[in-house]
Protein backbone atom coordinates (compact mmCIF):
# COMPACT_ATOMS: atom_id res chain seq x y z
CA UNK A 1 0.00 0.00 0.00
CA UNK A 2 1.23 3.61 -0.59
CA UNK A 3 0.65 7.25 -1.81
CA UNK A 4 0.02 9.31 0.82
CA UNK A 5 -3.39 11.28 0.22
CA UNK A 6 -3.72 13.51 -2.97
CA UNK A 7 -7.34 14.41 -2.73
CA UNK A 8 -6.76 18.28 -2.86
CA UNK A 9 -5.74 18.34 -6.63
CA UNK A 10 -8.53 15.55 -7.09
CA UNK A 11 -11.32 17.59 -5.62
CA UNK A 12 -9.76 20.06 -7.88
CA UNK A 13 -10.30 18.33 -10.91
CA UNK A 14 -13.78 16.91 -10.46
CA UNK A 15 -14.46 19.07 -7.51
CA UNK A 16 -15.25 -20.07 6.34
CA UNK A 17 -15.21 -25.72 7.29
CA UNK A 18 -19.04 -26.86 8.76
CA UNK A 19 -17.71 -24.81 11.85
CA UNK A 20 -19.85 -22.50 11.22
CA UNK A 21 -23.43 -22.24 12.78
CA UNK A 22 -26.30 -20.15 11.94
CA UNK A 23 -26.14 -16.36 13.20
CA UNK A 24 -28.25 -14.48 14.39
CA UNK A 25 -28.85 -10.87 12.83
CA UNK A 26 -27.46 -7.93 13.86
CA UNK A 27 -29.68 -5.57 14.98
CA UNK A 28 -29.49 -4.55 18.49
CA UNK A 29 -26.42 -7.12 19.37
CA UNK A 30 -22.85 -5.99 20.60
CA UNK A 31 -22.26 -9.86 20.43
CA UNK A 32 -19.27 -10.49 18.21
CA UNK A 33 -19.81 -13.32 15.56
CA UNK A 34 -17.12 -16.30 16.56
CA UNK A 35 -14.91 -16.51 14.22
CA UNK A 36 -12.29 -19.96 14.77
CA UNK A 37 -8.18 -19.18 14.91
CA UNK A 38 -6.83 -18.84 11.57
CA UNK A 39 -9.61 -18.19 9.35
CA UNK A 40 -11.07 -15.88 7.20
CA UNK A 41 -14.58 -14.85 7.33
CA UNK A 42 -16.65 -12.87 4.25
CA UNK A 43 -19.56 -11.56 5.73
CA UNK A 44 -22.27 -9.82 2.71
CA UNK A 45 -23.91 -7.81 4.39
CA UNK A 46 -27.81 -6.98 3.99
CA UNK A 47 -27.83 -3.81 3.00
CA UNK A 48 -31.20 -3.62 1.26
CA UNK A 49 -30.51 -2.26 -2.57
CA UNK A 50 -26.50 -2.05 -2.31
CA UNK A 51 -23.56 -3.96 -1.74
CA UNK A 52 -21.04 -4.16 1.63
CA UNK A 53 -18.77 -6.65 1.87
CA UNK A 54 -16.38 -7.25 5.09
CA UNK A 55 -13.26 -9.49 4.99
CA UNK A 56 -11.71 -10.54 8.68
CA UNK A 57 -8.86 -12.75 8.88
CA UNK A 58 -6.36 -13.58 11.38
CA UNK A 59 -4.33 -9.91 10.25
CA UNK A 60 -6.94 -7.84 7.80
CA UNK A 61 -9.76 -6.28 7.97
CA UNK A 62 -11.28 -4.36 4.44
CA UNK A 63 -14.64 -3.22 3.64
CA UNK A 64 -15.94 -3.50 0.28
CA UNK A 65 -18.42 -0.77 -0.29
CA UNK A 66 -20.75 0.47 2.38
CA UNK A 67 -24.29 0.16 1.71
CA UNK A 68 -27.07 2.92 0.21
CA UNK A 69 -26.61 6.34 1.16
CA UNK A 70 -30.68 6.33 2.55
CA UNK A 71 -29.73 3.76 5.51
CA UNK A 72 -27.91 3.40 8.63
CA UNK A 73 -26.54 -0.31 8.71
CA UNK A 74 -22.70 -0.80 8.33
CA UNK A 75 -21.48 0.72 10.85
CA UNK A 76 -23.34 -0.87 13.21
CA UNK A 77 -23.12 -4.10 11.86
CA UNK A 78 -19.68 -3.62 11.97
CA UNK A 79 -18.90 -2.72 15.57
CA UNK A 80 -21.64 -6.04 16.04
CA UNK A 81 -18.86 -8.51 14.81
CA UNK A 82 -16.18 -6.72 16.89
CA UNK A 83 -14.67 -4.32 14.62
CA UNK A 84 -12.42 -1.64 16.09
CA UNK A 85 -10.21 -0.71 12.50
CA UNK A 86 -9.91 -1.09 8.96
CA UNK A 87 -6.86 -1.95 6.90
CA UNK A 88 -8.54 -0.83 3.66
CA UNK A 89 -11.81 0.01 2.41
CA UNK A 90 -12.91 -0.12 -1.10
CA UNK A 91 -15.61 1.98 -2.88
CA UNK A 92 -15.71 0.35 -6.10
CA UNK A 93 -17.26 2.82 -7.46
CA UNK A 94 -18.94 6.41 -7.24
CA UNK A 95 -22.89 5.12 -6.66
CA UNK A 96 -24.81 5.77 -3.66
CA UNK A 97 -25.91 2.39 -3.53
CA UNK A 98 -22.16 1.33 -3.08
CA UNK A 99 -20.58 4.17 -0.94
CA UNK A 100 -23.16 5.43 0.50
CA UNK A 101 -21.90 4.91 4.28
CA UNK A 102 -18.22 5.20 3.53
CA UNK A 103 -18.36 8.40 5.01
CA UNK A 104 -19.72 7.17 8.17
CA UNK A 105 -17.28 4.60 8.23
CA UNK A 106 -14.62 6.84 8.10
CA UNK A 107 -15.87 8.90 11.28
CA UNK A 108 -16.38 5.65 13.10
CA UNK A 109 -13.40 3.72 12.71
CA UNK A 110 -9.65 3.96 12.10
CA UNK A 111 -9.27 3.53 8.40
CA UNK A 112 -5.32 3.39 6.45
CA UNK A 113 -5.84 3.38 3.44
CA UNK A 114 -9.21 4.25 0.55
CA UNK A 115 -9.40 3.02 -2.40
CA UNK A 116 -11.71 4.55 -5.29
CA UNK A 117 -11.82 4.14 -9.27
CA UNK A 118 -11.02 7.70 -9.88
CA UNK A 119 -14.43 7.83 -11.33
CA UNK A 120 -16.90 10.56 -10.57
CA UNK A 121 -20.51 11.60 -9.60
CA UNK A 122 -21.79 14.37 -9.18
CA UNK A 123 -24.19 13.39 -5.91
CA UNK A 124 -24.07 15.13 -3.05
CA UNK A 125 -23.10 11.27 -1.37
CA UNK A 126 -19.88 11.56 -3.34
CA UNK A 127 -19.08 14.90 -2.25
CA UNK A 128 -19.73 13.55 1.50
CA UNK A 129 -17.35 10.69 0.87
CA UNK A 130 -14.41 13.01 -0.39
CA UNK A 131 -14.89 15.32 1.98
CA UNK A 132 -14.42 12.22 4.88
CA UNK A 133 -11.57 10.60 3.42
CA UNK A 134 -10.15 14.26 3.21
CA UNK A 135 -10.37 14.42 7.58
CA UNK A 136 -9.54 10.96 8.25
CA UNK A 137 -6.20 9.83 8.54
CA UNK A 138 -6.07 7.22 5.73
CA UNK A 139 -4.19 7.18 2.59
CA UNK A 140 -5.81 7.57 -0.80
CA UNK A 141 -5.06 5.19 -3.77
CA UNK A 142 -6.70 4.55 -7.07
CA UNK A 143 -5.49 1.17 -8.11
CA UNK A 144 -5.20 -0.27 -11.43
CA UNK A 145 -5.52 -4.08 -13.09
CA UNK A 146 -2.43 -5.82 -12.58
CA UNK A 147 -1.59 -4.66 -9.47
CA UNK A 148 -0.98 -7.03 -6.43
CA UNK A 149 -1.11 -6.37 -2.92
CA UNK A 150 -0.66 -7.89 0.60
CA UNK A 151 -2.29 -6.81 3.51
CA UNK A 152 -1.13 -9.33 6.16
CA UNK A 153 -2.22 -13.06 4.83
CA UNK A 154 -4.73 -11.23 2.55
CA UNK A 155 -3.76 -11.02 -1.05
CA UNK A 156 -5.67 -8.79 -3.39
CA UNK A 157 -5.45 -9.10 -7.11
CA UNK A 158 -6.68 -6.15 -8.76
CA UNK A 159 -8.26 -7.27 -12.16
CA UNK A 160 -10.25 -3.80 -13.23
CA UNK A 161 -10.17 -1.09 -14.27
CA UNK A 162 -6.46 -0.55 -16.72
CA UNK A 163 -7.44 2.82 -16.83
CA UNK A 164 -10.22 5.63 -16.24
CA UNK A 165 -13.32 4.95 -18.11
CA UNK A 166 -15.78 7.52 -17.31
CA UNK A 167 -18.24 5.14 -16.80
CA UNK A 168 -19.19 4.58 -12.90
CA UNK A 169 -20.02 1.28 -13.50
CA UNK A 170 -17.67 -0.09 -16.41
CA UNK A 171 -15.09 1.34 -14.26
CA UNK A 172 -15.87 -0.42 -11.14
CA UNK A 173 -12.48 -1.37 -9.12
CA UNK A 174 -12.40 -5.19 -9.47
CA UNK A 175 -10.97 -7.74 -7.32
CA UNK A 176 -9.63 -10.96 -6.62
CA UNK A 177 -9.01 -11.61 -3.47
CA UNK A 178 -7.15 -14.86 -1.90
CA UNK A 179 -6.73 -16.34 1.41
CA UNK A 180 -4.59 -19.80 1.57
CA UNK A 181 -6.29 -21.43 -1.45
CA UNK A 182 -9.69 -19.73 -1.27
CA UNK A 183 -10.51 -16.90 -3.81
CA UNK A 184 -13.00 -14.28 -4.02
CA UNK A 185 -14.10 -12.22 -6.73
CA UNK A 186 -15.78 -8.88 -6.62
CA UNK A 187 -16.49 -6.63 -10.01
CA UNK A 188 -19.15 -4.05 -8.24
CA UNK A 189 -21.47 -2.83 -11.12
CA UNK A 190 -19.05 -3.33 -13.94
CA UNK A 191 -20.68 -4.73 -17.14
CA UNK A 192 -20.33 -7.57 -19.63
CA UNK A 193 -17.41 -4.81 -21.71
CA UNK A 194 -15.55 -4.89 -18.47
CA UNK A 195 -15.50 -8.70 -17.99
CA UNK A 196 -14.59 -9.20 -21.79
CA UNK A 197 -11.69 -6.69 -20.71
CA UNK A 198 -10.90 -9.07 -17.96
CA UNK A 199 -10.74 -11.75 -19.30
CA UNK A 200 -8.75 -10.47 -22.68
CA UNK A 201 -6.32 -9.09 -20.44
CA UNK A 202 -5.72 -12.74 -19.26
CA UNK A 203 -5.89 -12.13 -15.47
CA UNK A 204 -6.47 -14.92 -13.06
CA UNK A 205 -10.08 -14.96 -12.88
CA UNK A 206 -11.07 -18.61 -11.19
CA UNK A 207 -12.61 -18.37 -7.66
CA UNK A 208 -14.62 -20.10 -5.18
CA UNK A 209 -16.89 -17.31 -4.71
CA UNK A 210 -18.32 -15.03 -6.92
CA UNK A 211 -20.32 -11.85 -5.73
CA UNK A 212 -22.30 -11.55 -8.94
CA UNK A 213 -21.95 -7.58 -10.74
CA UNK A 214 -24.53 -5.16 -10.26
CA UNK A 215 -26.59 -6.88 -7.97
CA UNK A 216 -27.29 -10.24 -10.34
CA UNK A 217 -28.59 -7.95 -13.03
CA UNK A 218 -28.62 -9.26 -17.02
CA UNK A 219 -25.91 -6.43 -18.00
CA UNK A 220 -23.20 -7.98 -15.97
CA UNK A 221 -22.49 -11.93 -15.71
CA UNK A 222 -21.88 -12.95 -19.30
CA UNK A 223 -22.15 -16.40 -19.32
CA UNK A 224 -18.33 -16.68 -20.87
CA UNK A 225 -17.18 -14.78 -18.05
CA UNK A 226 -18.60 -17.38 -15.14
CA UNK A 227 -17.04 -19.95 -17.20
CA UNK A 228 -13.49 -18.16 -16.76
CA UNK A 229 -14.86 -17.42 -13.42
CA UNK A 230 -15.95 -21.26 -12.58
CA UNK A 231 -17.56 -20.26 -9.32
CA UNK A 232 -18.46 -22.66 -6.65
CA UNK A 233 -20.88 -20.73 -5.51
CA UNK A 234 -22.78 -17.29 -6.54
CA UNK A 235 -23.48 -14.33 -3.91
CA UNK A 236 -25.81 -11.55 -4.99
CA UNK A 237 -26.30 -8.28 -2.97
CA UNK A 238 -30.59 -7.16 -3.12
CA UNK A 239 -33.17 -5.44 -1.88
CA UNK A 240 -36.67 -8.32 -2.12
CA UNK A 241 -39.21 -7.55 -4.65
CA UNK A 242 -36.19 -4.60 -5.82
CA UNK A 243 -37.85 -2.15 -8.81
CA UNK A 244 -34.81 -3.73 -10.81
CA UNK A 245 -35.82 -6.88 -10.97
CA UNK A 246 -32.61 -8.24 -9.41
CA UNK A 247 -31.06 -10.44 -9.63
CA UNK A 248 -32.44 -10.95 -13.37
CA UNK A 249 -34.08 -14.01 -14.17
CA UNK A 250 -31.81 -14.63 -17.23
CA UNK A 251 -29.09 -14.97 -14.47
CA UNK A 252 -31.09 -17.07 -12.31
CA UNK A 253 -31.38 -19.58 -15.30
CA UNK A 254 -27.60 -19.16 -15.94
CA UNK A 255 -26.43 -20.22 -12.43
CA UNK A 256 -28.85 -22.77 -12.98
CA UNK A 257 -28.13 -24.04 -16.29
CA UNK A 258 -24.01 -23.81 -14.98
CA UNK A 259 -24.81 -25.58 -11.39
CA UNK A 260 -23.80 -22.75 -9.88
CA UNK A 261 -25.58 -22.56 -5.99
CA UNK A 262 -26.64 -19.29 -5.86
CA UNK A 263 -27.19 -17.20 -2.56
CA UNK A 264 -28.98 -14.01 -2.22
CA UNK A 265 -29.22 -10.87 0.90
CA UNK A 266 -32.80 -10.75 -0.68
CA UNK A 267 -33.79 -14.46 0.39
CA UNK A 268 -31.32 -15.40 3.06
CA UNK A 269 -30.29 -11.97 4.78
CA UNK A 270 -26.76 -11.69 5.67
CA UNK A 271 -24.37 -14.07 4.25
CA UNK A 272 -21.08 -15.36 6.05
CA UNK A 273 -18.81 -17.95 4.17
CA UNK A 274 -16.28 -19.02 6.70
CA UNK A 275 -12.50 -20.72 5.30
CA UNK A 276 -9.93 -21.75 6.76
CA UNK A 277 -7.89 -21.05 2.84
CA UNK A 278 -8.39 -24.54 2.01
CA UNK A 279 -12.58 -25.30 2.38
CA UNK A 280 -15.27 -23.43 3.32
CA UNK A 281 -18.88 -22.98 4.03
CA UNK A 282 -21.85 -20.61 3.28
CA UNK A 283 -23.60 -19.47 6.41
CA UNK A 284 -26.89 -17.32 6.57
CA UNK A 285 -29.27 -16.16 8.04
CA UNK A 286 -32.74 -16.93 6.86
CA UNK A 287 -35.49 -14.27 6.15
CA UNK A 288 -38.94 -15.02 6.97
Amino acid sequence: MKQRLKLYTYLLAIVLIGLAAMFSGYEGTDQAIDRPEGYMAAHFIDVGQGDATLLEGPDFTVLIDAGRHDRNDVVPYLKSVGVERLDLVIGTHPHADHIGQMDRVLEAFPVEEVWMSGDTHSTRTFERVLDAILKSDARYYEPRAGEVFEIGSLRIEVVHPEQLTGDPDEGSISIRAVYGEVAFLFTGDAGKEAEREMIGRGHELKAHIFQLGHHGSSTSNSKTFLQAVQPEAAIYSAERDNPYGHPHREVVQLMDTLNIPMYGTAEHGTIRVLTDGTDFNVDYEKKE
